[in-house]
């Protein structure tokens, strides 16, 4: 099976991304729109400023790292279902946090297989 991991950088975002709530309804709202199903979450906010939100899925996860001092967020989403859509999950994330930021998306092709004995 072959799976596809999202890393994507998202700069100039709003204010949005240091308020803890908006955060994680953008991240929600994203794998909503991926098709993915949330088993769990867990954020983390660092001093003096910053966070960091997992949404766990019953697929894999969605990470979202802030920087708000450069007005900038880092996200990783992962899909262990090669029939959703995680670029569906980051332009829903840019949509609702850099709205007019700029998005550079990278990818990482993963190869699951069975071990052979």
């Amino acid at each position: 099976m072959r799976i596809r991991q999202v890393l994507a950088d998202m700069r100039d975002c709003s204010p949005a991304i240091e308020d803890e709530v908006q955060l994680r309804d953008a991240a929600l709202a994203g794998a909503r729109a991926g098709g993915a199903t949330v088993i769990g979450e867990h954020a983390q906010r660092y001093v003096p400023h910053g966070l960091t939100l997992v949404v766990f899925l019953a697929e894999s996860h969605i990470m979202l790292t802030t920087w708000p001092e450069y007005r900038m967020v880092l996200v990783d989403v992962l899909l262990c279902n090669p029939e959703m859509d995680e670029d569906a999950v980051v332009d829903e994330i840019a949509r609702l946090l850099c709205p007019e930021g700029l998005v550079e998306k990278s990818y990482v092709t993963r190869h699951i297989e069975p071990l052979e004995h």
